[in-house]
């Protein structure tokens, strides 16, 4: 199959061949939304790495899904991981690096590169461009990895990297690896942060990947230890501190190219093992075959002298479990399409560290202008600057009136510092917003820790209040709120308010007598019950469900109860709940009825009722967008799905428009909003869905 081929499957054709082999509902229709979406700008992505696997094992399947579009895919490998091993095992690492990276674009596992030195600003890089497609590119700067160091208690795997950030050391050496043509240079900490600049500036993303900048703390000294710990953070300190020089030319980046549609996208590194996993079917079966082809795990003969792979990974990659599971950092939430005060619908995203709102010309048009951001883009010109992450959480007063929370990171390495906080942005009546009013960041109630902050929830109750949650550093939950209907009302205090071990993904709902309800997963579901305006004590209550791969998303219903959409743990697929008015969540009279199949994807579920069911829609196989349709919520019989859209996709949003018809909403790679409608008001009779519209 040619590469061309390849990327046509990428952008919707591959929909047929995934609904045949899906079998986990056998009633199931395969159907295609008509004229699947084309992606209508330029697309390229760029991932940044400290080591020759870590794009395999952390964001694969989106490395692959990418390739498979046709556009530019650059990773960026900062070190050499010689592990120990010298300069030959480090050399086998990149070939069998560039053996996955051929596999993905469909050729064979030896096909040939065309290999060249860049110059950069700390000396020497291997190029690497693959010999049929030269948009598939390998970049290798060959940092030496160094030995892990550490002088605190049981924080023994401090990185030669990781001090490079901050600043504990000054430089770090080149190591060349056997058959490479660089000569060696040095590494300062602006050097690499200048370097990465330079590959940015020159290769031009419209998504940049890399890894967790500040990934999960152990829940407590009486949680077990980890190898892989630093102290008490669940990474490498290199993933960490790559993720954090590349936030830093993230900034530099954005400031010499000007507004644009860059987004920066988070993945946990070994911290997924410590979770049930997400991933299942092909997804999960292409991520082991592609580590395996990193591994050599056929031990052919490659002719290379220093071997095919990496021989310590092998065939052996799911007994780490990091394999199995692929999760955003930010995993943010899929109610960023809503209806605005004149019954117009607006779609919020954070792209290119800003927030955007995109606007429907006339209520129920189905036609949207251009993204325009919220407030006026303020860039540093020095590699310092903050920025939003790619999530944002949109909260509806009863005006219609839209409350923006986001997290915004900051990143110095002139001072080698990494924090985030929780920002808050307010509509006015004349339809502009507030600038951010940051909300500090919630503070771990025993370690008293003020990193590793979650996601936000919020939510404007019946009287008017706007709540604001956040998982902290201890793994509990914080909860700050603000009266919205007084004039001056102060924000109360972050206050600490239980849980233990919750999972980022928290999701918040208002009741039918206008409470509130959150909803956090840990090994059950933890759901808070606060009293409208936020007076008293949270009642918190406890619920032993099915397994869960991701974290949830819940949906009240009209006339009380709720549904409750999330992914199957180790399986992948797609899963259904309900809770009556006053009653417990039924899974469904059995499995078979509450599991809608569509394993091919990852992270948090959109889900939209409608009269005794409910429409779905997930990150599907591909990265496209796949919507589920359920006619009777805990009844298997007559489900439907499509598969289409603007892949890769991080999370969809469903509502509906002022004229009743449901709606799917998606984010391109590049940057562009694209929707699609069904008129769903005489089901199934009008079941069909109208063409994906660009806005």
């Amino acid at each position: 199959m040619s590469r061309r081929e390849l990327g046509l499957l990428g952008m919707g054709v591959l929909a047929v061949g995934a609904f045949g082999a899906d079998g986990a509902v056998t009633t199931a229709q395969a159907d295609l939304v008509e004229r699947p979406a084309q992606l209508a700008g330029r697309v390229a992505f760029l991932q940044v790495v400290a080591h020759p696997d870590d794009d395999l094992y952390f964001l694969n399947p989106d490395i692959a899904d990418s390739v498979r579009t046709g556009a530019e895919v650059t990773t960026v490998v900062l070190t050499s991981a010689e592990a120990g091993g010298g300069a030959a095992f480090a050399a086998a690492r990149q070939h069998g690096l560039r053996s996955a990276y051929a596999r993905m674009a469909g050729e064979q596992d030896d096909a040939p590169w065309r290999r060249s030195v860049l110059v950069t600003r700390g000396g020497e890089a291997e190029l690497c461009e693959l010999g049929s497609d030269s948009r598939v590119r390998l970049v290798f700067l060959d940092i030496a990895m160094g030995g892990y160091t550490g002088s605190t208690p049981g924080d023994e795997n401090h990185t030669p990297l990781a001090a490079l950030f901050h600043g504990t050391e000054t430089t770090r050496p080149v190591l060349k690896p056997s058959e490479s043509a660089i000569t060696g240079g040095v590494y300062t900490r602006d050097q690499l942060v200048g370097t990465l600049t330079d590959l940015m500036d020159r290769f031009l993303p419209t998504v940049v990947r890399t890894m967790d900048p500040d990934p999960e703390r152990r829940s407590g000294p009486k949680e077990r230890a980890w190898l892989t710990d630093s102290g008490v953070h669940t990474d490498n300190e290199d993933h960490t501190a790559t993720a954090w020089f590349t936030y830093a030319a993230y900034a530099d980046h954005r400031a010499r190219r000007g507004p644009s549609v860059v987004r920066l996208d988070a993945y946990v590194g070994y911290g997924n093992a410590r979770w049930r996993h997400n991933l299942g079917g092909a997804s999960e079966r292409e991520k082991l075959r592609l580590l395996g082809v990193y591994g050599w795990a056929d031990q052919r003969n490659c002719g290379d002298p220093v071997g095919c792979g990496d021989r310590t990974v092998g065939g052996n990659a799911a007994r780490p479990g990091w394999s199995q599971s692929t999760n955003l950092r930010h995993v943010g939430t899929t109610d960023w399409l809503r209806l605005g005060p004149d019954g117009r619908l607006r779609a919020f995203a954070a792209i290119d560290g800003r927030a955007v709102v995109w606007t429907e010309t006339a209520a129920g048009s189905g036609a949207f202008g251009r993204g325009v951001g919220i407030e006026k883009a303020r860039l540093s010109h020095q590699n310092t600057a903050a920025s939003l992450t790619p999530h944002l959480e949109v909260a509806v007063a009863g005006d219609r009136r839209v409350q923006l929370v986001g997290l915004r990171a900051t990143t110095d390495p002139d001072q080698g510092t990494w924090r985030e906080e929780v920002v808050v942005a307010e509509e006015r009546s004349d339809g502009g917003f507030t600038p951010w009013t940051s909300l500090g960041t919630p503070i771990g109630p025993v370690t008293k820790d003020a990193t590793a902050v979650g996601c936000p929830a919020a939510v404007v109750d019946g009287r008017g209040t706007l709540h604001v949650f956040a998982r902290n550093a201890d793994m509990s939950v914080s909860w700050r709120h603000r009266d919205l209907t007084t004039p001056g009302a102060r924000w109360t205090d972050w206050r600490d308010i239980g849980g233990h071990r919750v999972r980022d993904g928290l999701t918040a709902a208002v009741t039918r007598n206008g409470d509130v309800e959150l909803h956090a997963v840990s090994h059950q579901l933890w759901t808070w019950h606060i009293a409208a305006g936020g007076a008293g004590d949270p009642e918190v209550t406890h619920s032993a469900l099915p397994p869960m791969g991701d974290p949830p998303t819940v949906h009240p219903l009209r006339g009380g109860g709720a549904l409750l959409a999330t992914r199957a743990a180790d399986t992948g697929i797609l899963t259904l709940m309900s809770r009556p008015s006053g009653g417990a969540w039924r899974p469904g009279d059995t499995a078979a009825d509450a599991a809608l199949g569509g394993q091919g994807g990852f992270g948090v579920v959109a889900v939209q009722p409608h009269v005794g069911g409910a429409f779905l829609a997930q990150r599907g196989e591909r990265g496209l967008v796949e919507v589920v349709w359920q006619p009777r919520v805990g009844v298997a019989d007559g489900v439907r799905r499509w598969l289409s859209g603007p892949g890769p996709i991080l999370r969809p949003s469903l509502t509906v428009d002022a004229h009743g018809l449901v709606v799917a909403a998606a984010i391109g790679p590049d940057g562009s909003l694209y929707t699609a409608r069904i008129d769903a008001r005489d089901l199934p009779r009008t079941l069909q869905w109208r063409p994906w519209a660009l806005a």
